[in-house]
């Protein structure tokens, strides 16, 4: 018998008065049942609206039937909902606040009506922003991955609309695809982590949450001894940098060019203005072109606020502190919606001087190495040829001493035949474990009705970012002393060696950024369930760094140590000043360098329903897009790069099966989804890629899924547009092989781009399955094996190999003519970047996370796990496989365990978790057998709805709240680590026990 469905009486019919349609639901419920009530909870994106449309949206999205009368909805309006959500818990997240109410039948429908009196909220108080089965992330379980929990925003409002029947299911996006689609897992993992996750992991930005996560198993580090200089990056999978693709809003944006082009900086994104993060770590080249070898990043920024919002952060640990402040504001009316947030942070450096595990060089307390050097303040004295005049030694301390004092050799006495040894790295200011900032951000954001279902949109992001930090004192590496230097007290030649003062300046650095994202779009309705959006947006960064004292002038040096007036020579026997400013720039000066990246963009797509199958309707989407990179840079030479690109692209989604019967009862039992995309670059040619997935579900909570795509990372603009520099071979020792191992004695070097460098090429797979039992509440089990291949890497051959290996790169030697058979004298070798080397790894991704309803509140559990099994690099012609697995290495490697175990209570007006973070044990770099490793990171958190709690409270404000963390509650500091700088900055953070407050009001 063909079951009976309300929902077509109201798309035939309109709506019914609310009594007959009770009185038809629960008349024939017996007779016509349908299947119960299910758990199934749907990815939910919806602007505030009219009260009708909204309810028949999320009717569409999640196939409810859902009644209501249009007399007591006219002039209401439904609240903004987002998240992965119950029929039934998104409609109730729609109507706060409005006066209506939500009740769910025993065959599944929902009836939508007026709240009893007790229900209405009074005045000056707020509703809850984020219903109790609705929150984003649950406390205690900052970075559990699923798509689970994205936060529920209340806000503004829109007019009713017209009231229409219901219809066909709408679609929501999610990333890893551009498709639309009811069920957020896909068949390739997206994990997303919410506003909430990031304020209770007590990470002080973006760069520090993402090392924090169990699939970045390293980091480019932060600081003076980070990879890229304190712009903030991010290695799924611990892959090479610049593997990971940084979307924002689901858009590229251009590698930043004040470091190589390369990366994007995630610190020039205001931690304020951040929605969620969404990561898919399996290559992603068909959905989203170069870049992806590794995965994607999606930093989705906040959509929608209603009136004004102050939100302060403060932060402190020993030695530094942080803080931010950020205001918004934004509206909605029938014609469209806006958002405008400024934020201002600003957060100190903190440098190797203050902590105690530098200050004495000596790691013989680790079990490592004396690295004590006489770079001091003051430094050592030696002889040229004997004892020092006046000393049983021909070495000896400087003796401390006050600017302008003249030591005698009797000064000397006591420091005879020994050294001043110190840590060269806490000299100066010493160096940073990570930089200082100050960053003033814009946000806006706005949408304006056209006509119909058309409207046109605007986003744009402006952050302007300095960073600065003290480094090194300036060195005087054995120098010669004249004796006629006036401070020099032996009256012979002798030779210094010291690190001058921080009074006289210090090596350092400073960078400031102006980086500007916007966006200008249009999009609408097509009909026949086919929509379309055309978007053009322009990213660039502009800005200049500044190294202090690093150029060098010798002869400057040598004048100074040998002029015989005080007022202009250098005086090496002081910890005090040792020249007047003018003799100090006139040795040490500073280096500047301008850069200026953008990024040029134009792109359209069109998706929908391209035909219907028994299963259900297989959606798809097409799109093409064009852009144009430019990219220059001044320093002690200059590079000026451009390329422009095109891809055309296209995607679907076929279901195959279905099961569980019609209408909510029903799911796919299985699912096909293709895409293909082709990349033409201006600079190298092209580039296909290709991504399959398989899902099978069968029953509705459990599903398995597997997915396989290639994917490439093209030569950066700075790879493939170098200027030629010319050397004399002779100064690189360099042999031919070809001749008996000749020595190259003649002949040139050419420091030059290479134009058949092609991109590099990757492969992932994974195999997985993933469990959400009915009735769960958030309870789920989930199992990833992924497998990554990547091919032809790019990396600048070493010249002689290019010599070792002259058959494998025809064209980067040339010879005179051979004679008698003998291959000629090379006349010219090409230094250049070419495509070689390999990388395999694979691993397992665990997740496991259980939520109960108690007497006390919801509490909830989670375990993330990520287990790497093979991480295996050839990098050079000619050599061997070098397996990084589970071995330290200073770029890109993988430890096998990375964990996360987390609690947390949930009682409504306030909420608590504590999180713990594992790293496993692996070997330390090289062939040393140090284990490290093998250690827990406590992290505690919590916040309170002061509203909640206290109703009266500031009632001049919809919504308060307040929130405490504290990273690394036991103060763990990294373990010691073999070479400079004596711990692993892949997985090190210096700030120890760290401590943040953050406040919120909404008016």
């Amino acid at each position: 018998m063909r079951r009976f469905k309300p929902s077509r009486l109201l798309s035939r019919h309109g709506a019914l008065p609310l009594g007959t349609c009770l009185s038809i639901l629960l008349g024939f419920s017996s007779a016509f049942a349908a299947e119960p009530p299910r758990a199934a909870r749907y990815a939910i994106e919806q602007p505030s609206q009219g009260m009708a449309q909204g309810l028949q949206a999320i009717g569409r999205q999640t196939n409810t039937s859902v009644l209501f009368e249009p007399e007591t909805v006219a002039g209401r309006v439904t609240r903004r909902v987002s998240g992965r959500l119950s029929p039934i818990e998104a409609i109730k997240a729609a109507l706060q606040g409005s006066g209506m109410t939500a009740e769910l039948m025993p065959n599944g429908a929902v009836v939508v009506k007026p709240a009893p009196p007790a229900a209405v909220l009074p005045a000056g108080s707020a509703p809850s922003s984020t219903p109790p089965d609705t929150q984003g992330g649950q406390p205690g379980n900052a970075g559990q991955r699923t798509a689970a929990g994205a936060a529920v925003d209340v806000t503004g409002a829109l007019p009713a609309g017209e009231v229409r029947g219901l219809q066909e299911l709408t679609r929501v996006e999610v990333t890893g695809s551009r498709l639309k689609r009811i069920d957020a897992e896909g068949p390739a993992p997206v994990n997303v982590y919410t506003r909430e996750d990031l304020h209770r992991s007590g990470q002080p930005n973006l760069q520090r949450f993402l090392a924090s996560l169990t699939e970045v198993s390293a980091s480019t580090g932060e600081g003076g001894f980070g990879t890229t200089l304190g712009q903030g990056t991010v290695q799924l999978r611990g892959l090479p940098l610049g593997s990971t693709l940084v979307l924002v809003n689901g858009r590229k944006v251009q590698g930043v060019g004040s470091f190589t082009g390369s990366v994007f900086n995630l610190n020039l994104i205001p931690m304020a203005a951040i929605e969620r993060v969404e990561v898919v770590p399996l290559g992603s080249s068909a959905v989203y072109g170069g870049d992806a070898l590794a995965g994607v990043v999606n930093v989705i920024l906040k959509q929608s606020v209603s009136g004004p919002s102050l939100s302060m952060r403060f932060g402190s640990g020993s030695g530094y502190s942080d803080g931010s402040v950020s205001v918004a504001t934004g509206g909605r009316s029938a014609d469209g919606e806006f958002l405008i947030m400024g934020s201002y942070s600003r957060s100190s450096p903190l440098s190797m001087k203050e902590r105690d595990f530098f200050k004495d060089a000596d790691y013989r307390r680790f079990g490592g190495a004396d690295e004590r050097l006489n770079y001091c303040a003051p430094g050592t004295v030696s002889s040229v040829a004997g004892n020092l005049p006046g000393l049983n030694s021909n070495v000896a301390g400087i003796p401390q001493s006050v600017s302008g004092q003249h030591l005698k050799v009797s000064d000397f006495q006591a420091t005879a035949g020994t050294q001043n040894l110190c840590n060269i790295w806490t000299t100066g200011g010493g160096v940073a474990l990570f930089h200082g900032y100050e960053t003033l951000a814009l946000h806006a954001l706005g949408e304006h009705k056209l006509f119909g279902s058309w409207s046109a949109f605007t986003e744009l992001t402006y952050t302007r970012d300095r960073m600065s930090a003290r480094d090194l004192g300036l060195r005087l590496g054995n120098v010669s002393v004249p004796a006629a230097n006036p401070f020099n007290p032996f009256g012979v030649d002798v030779t210094v060696t010291a690190s001058l003062g921080a009074e006289n300046g210090t090596e350092g650095l400073s960078r400031q950024t102006n980086f500007t994202r916007a966006l200008v779009g249009v999009r609408g309705d097509l009909g026949g369930g086919w929509d379309a959006e055309l978007t053009a947006s322009t990213t660039s960064d502009r800005g200049g760094s500044q190294s202090w004292n690093e150029a060098f002038n010798a002869t400057a040096l040598t004048a100074a140590l040998a002029s015989t007036n005080p007022a202009t020579s250098l005086n090496p026997f002081t910890s005090g000043r040792v020249a007047s400013d003018e003799v100090l720039r006139g040795i040490w000066s500073d280096n500047r360098r301008r850069s200026v990246g953008r990024k040029d963009q134009v792109s359209g797509q069109v998706r929908g329903s391209l035909l219907r199958l028994p299963a259900g309707s297989v959606e798809s989407v097409v799109g093409a897009e064009a852009s144009r990179d430019a990219y220059d840079v001044s320093s002690t030479s200059e590079t000026h790069g451009s390329r422009r690109s095109a891809a055309a692209y296209g995607e679907l989604r076929a279901p195959l099966f279905r099961g569980g019967g019609e209408g909510a009862a029903g799911w796919n039992l299985a699912a096909l989804t293709l895409a293909a995309r082709r990349d033409h670059y201006s600079d190298f040619g092209s580039a296909n890629t290709y991504q399959g997935g398989l899902e099978l579900r069968p029953t509705r909570s459990l599903l398995i899924r597997a997915s396989a795509a290639n994917s490439f990372k093209p030569p950066t603009i700075l790879q493939t547009h170098v200027n030629d520099v010319v050397y004399q071979a002779s100064i690189f020792r360099l042999v031919d092989p070809a001749r008996g191992g000749q020595a190259i004695t003649s002949g040139t070097v050419v420091r030059t781009a290479n134009p058949d460098l092609a991109p590099e090429r990757g492969q992932a797979r994974g195999i997985g399955a993933v469990w959400e039992p009915e009735g769960g509440h958030g309870t789920r089990l989930s199992i990833t094996h992924w497998q990554m291949r990547i091919r032809d890497m790019i990396a600048v051959l070493a010249t002689q190999s290019a010599l070792d290996h002259e058959n494998l790169f025809p064209g980067l030697v040339a010879r005179s003519p051979s004679v008698n058979g003998q291959p000629g004298v090379v006349t010219s070798v090409k230094s250049t970047e070419v495509n070689f080397g390999r990388l395999d790894t694979s691993g397992t991704d665990l997740d496991i996370a259980y939520v109960a309803k108690t007497s006390i509140g919801k509490m909830t559990a989670s375990i993330g796990a990520t287990r790497t099994g093979e991480y295996d690099v050839v990098l050079a012609p000619g050599a061997a496989i070098v397996n990084r697995f589970d071995r330290r290495f200073r770029d890109f490697w993988a430890p096998c365990w990375k964990g996360r175990l987390s609690f947390g209570l949930d009682r409504g007006a306030w909420n608590v978790g504590l999180t713990s973070r594992y790293l496993g044990g692996y070997k330390d770099i090289g062939t040393s057998e140090r284990g490290l490793g093998n250690f827990w990171i406590h992290d505690l958190g919590g916040s309170v709805d002061l509203k909640k709690l206290w109703p009266d409270l500031l009632s001049g404000f919809r919504t308060a709240s307040v929130g405490a963390s504290v990273a690394n509650l036991t103060d763990r500091e990294p373990q010691f680590a073999q070479g400079a700088p004596f711990y692993d900055v892949t997985q090190g953070d210096w700030r120890g026990r760290y401590a943040s407050v953050r406040l919120t009001l909404d008016w």
